[in-house]
């Protein structure tokens, strides 16, 4: 395995491992207590195995989200493509990370600052993520050799020092994790929507090594495997350290994975461990702020190049500030419908791609059908979220209770589309 596979696995898990990959593994683990490692292998399937597979079909079919928005219309891949970049990069994902850098971060030291911190931190976090993400061909480097490890050895001090001396014994598991363990924590691995995120930082991947000279389709793609599994398993790692971490805490009133890691921090290293944690959210949030910001900055470059690579850069770092200045409440409540709506139709695409490749023949209502069902679903869902009265109705639909009502139909129409590329003349489909 060369040092170009090497470093750009440790690159991808440090785009994958952003804040919320942080707080979420802990308060799986207090809950799901003697039920944690079912919890964990749900989770995985999720949070781990969903997003490996979707970077290397991204990589396979090397046409980034644009290309898996086309297999069902060209002027839906192109508006699938700007909605995805958008959500992940200025509207959500850019400013919600540094903001719970900020939130967790920052006002943690500093609990009496006041809004002004928030535009000081702000601006100069976002002139650091614009300067790293100025020179993609460099950024591989930057990100893989050096705050990827920096960043491993800090979690690592906090996990070792905890799981050598845990707390207490895992404890009986409560809330959601006492009956449906394995599907509760498929759900929480589903929520960190790092599927999504995939989608962009498959590109970013690809492109690092195209930078380093390969440029064989296949080579690329067996580099890729090679560089996930090397971020898969690092992942791996930090979310059972993260999950028994919690699940060996004591019985605190904890809200929050959050609160779970200030405890431990704090318990491990007496007054020093406000700036343990401090150091992870931080260096967290801005290697995945950096990888966002260069993959948007790439697929703007790419559908508008009058704009250069550098300048697209620097038009989403400014507008992840300003984004960020507005506070996490605000950027949560707007950002919630958005993706309600594209989270299952990116999860149908990556999944009917995978099933591309391993069938031949046409594919058109393979595509078309389920995306259309989904995308349907998805719209209901947030009506429900909004209307009272179309609440009560949405919630009799199968596995709506989950926020997984666009399954059943999804699975129903992939069969009807399949059967329908192979009963419908090409002829016909072509006319």
């Amino acid at each position: 395995m060369n040092k170009t596979v090497v470093v750009s696995g440790l690159m991808l898990f440090s785009l994958f491992f952003g804040a919320g990959n942080l707080i979420f593994p802990p308060m799986l683990g207090y809950t799901a207590g003697q039920h944690l490692w079912i919890a964990m292998l749900g989770f995985v399937v999720t949070g781990i195995l969903l997003p490996l597979l979707t970077v290397i079909i991204t990589a396979y079919y090397d046409e980034g989200v644009e290309g898996a928005g086309n297999k069902v219309h060209p002027v839906f891949g192109l508006i699938f493509a700007i909605v995805i970049y958008l959500s992940i990069g200025a509207l959500y994902g850019i400013p919600r990370a540094a903001n719970v850098a900020y939130e967790i971060g920052v006002k943690s030291i500093f609990p009496a600052a006041g809004y002004w911190l928030l535009i000081v931190f702000s601006l100069l976090f976002f002139i650091l993520v614009y300067i790293i993400a100025l020179n993609p061909s460099k950024m591989a480097a930057t990100l893989g050799k050096v705050l990827t490890p920096v960043l491993l050895f800090v979690i690592a001090l906090l996990s070792l020092f905890t799981i050598m001396h845990p707390e207490r014994a895992l404890q009986p598991a409560h809330g959601k994790y006492i009956h449906a363990p394995f599907v509760s924590g498929l759900l929480e691995g589903y929520f960190t929507m790092d599927l999504v995120a995939a989608l962009a930082f498959s590109v970013v991947v690809v492109n690092s090594f195209k930078y380093a000279g390969i440029t064989d389709k296949k080579q690329i793609v067996i580099s890729i495997f090679k560089a996930g599994i090397i971020s898969s398993s690092l992942l791996l790692l930090i979310y059972l350290s993260l999950a028994y971490m919690g699940g060996t805490s004591s019985a605190h009133a904890f809200k929050d994975g959050t609160d779970i890691l200030t405890y431990q921090s704090l318990r491990n290293f007496g007054s020093l461990g406000n700036l343990l944690f401090a150091a992870i959210v931080l260096l967290a949030c801005l290697t995945t702020c950096i990888g966002l910001v260069n993959a948007c900055a790439e697929f703007f470059h790419k559908i508008y190049g009058k704009i250069s690579y550098q300048r697209w850069a620097l038009i989403f770092s400014v507008m992840g500030f300003c984004f960020t200045t507005l506070g996490l409440e605000t950027i949560l409540s707007l950002a919630v419908p958005l993706l309600i709506f594209i989270y299952p139709v990116s999860i149908v695409l990556v999944l009917l791609s995978c099933v591309q490749v391993i069938i031949k023949g046409r594919s058109k209502y393979l595509f078309i059908l389920p995306a259309a069902v989904t995308l349907l679903f998805s719209v209901l869902q947030i009506i429900a979220e909004q209307v009272g009265w179309f609440h009560g109705f949405y919630n009799m639909l199968p596995l709506s209770s989950l926020g997984l009502a666009w399954l059943v139909p999804f699975m129903i129409f992939s069969f009807i589309g399949f059967i329908m590329d192979r009963v419908i003349p090409a002829s016909r489909v072509a006319a």
